[in-house]
């Protein structure tokens, strides 16, 4: 069983590889941050990946929203117990708490190798997943500073504080930070919601950081024209101007 760790801390990573020794697996790879997750993964098609969540550049459940199929089998390693519903809502096979137990990691792999087996028919319990939808509301959000974006053949991690906005476009969604943008794998209207604290949407079109906002002006129809600190200029439907108005106040 070819196996993927993926930790932000070099000693939990040899901690884990040392863990494995003799446990019949395949260290193929290791990754410090979830960009490199990303590299490993496609480069190394790795049958299980031991996943930390809270990583620099990308959080381990945007690594799990990234992999390209087929994925492989997810078991979260992490110090944050109460990530645990939202890690099963990302498909996870197993969720392992810090500090990691050789017994508890082999139990984690004897799942894994009973899944691979099974992988083909096995399907999540509907009455499952509605326990996790509905207890999933209360899990503690991770604070975002970065999202990934694509580069190349892959990913990379770029601050959001440097994102003015993101654009829609014929059904792809554009992050403009900078002189330039960039292609992202979210839907405007997934954005808004991860990125609510800092993001406010203005029409079905954009998405702009609030403090970004250089200038507001009425254009008498209800509607508004807002300039960005990057010179750029926005149209702010009349659905959304008074939301913009109020969150400017």
């Amino acid at each position: 069983m070819r196996v993927l760790i993926v930790d932000d801390e070099r000693a939990a990573r040899e901690r884990l590889t040392s863990l494995l020794t003799d446990l019949d697996v395949d260290v193929v790879g290791t990754a410090a941050d979830g960009v490199a997750a990303l590299a490993q993964a496609r480069a190394l098609g790795p049958d299980v990946m031991l996943l930390d969540i809270v990583m620099p550049e990308a959080d381990g459940f945007e690594v799990v929203r990234h992999l390209a199929d087929p994925k492989p089998l997810i078991i979260f390693q992490t110090a944050f117990s109460d990530h645990a519903v939202r890690a099963f809502e990302h498909g996870a096979l197993d969720y392992v708490v810090k500090p990691v137990t050789r017994p508890r990691l082999q139990q984690a792999l004897d799942r894994a190798r009973r899944r691979l087996e099974e992988r083909a028919s096995r399907t999540v319990p509907p009455a499952l997943l509605a326990r996790i939808e509905a207890a999933f509301s209360e899990a503690r959000p991770i604070r975002r500073t970065r999202i990934l974006v694509r580069h190349g053949a892959g990913h990379r991690a770029i601050p959001l504080r440097d994102v003015t906005r993101f654009s829609a476009e014929d059904g792809l969604v554009f992050a403009n930070a900078g002189n330039g943008r960039s292609l992202c794998d979210y839907t405007l209207n997934e954005l808004e919601a991860r990125l609510e604290a800092t993001f406010i949407r203005v029409s079905r079109a954009d998405l702009v950081q609030i403090d970004r906002i250089d200038r507001l002006a009425g254009n008498g129809d209800g509607s508004a024209t807002l300039t960005l600190t990057d010179g750029a200029v926005v149209h702010v439907s009349r659905r959304r101007a008074a939301d913009l108005r109020q969150a400017l106040r």
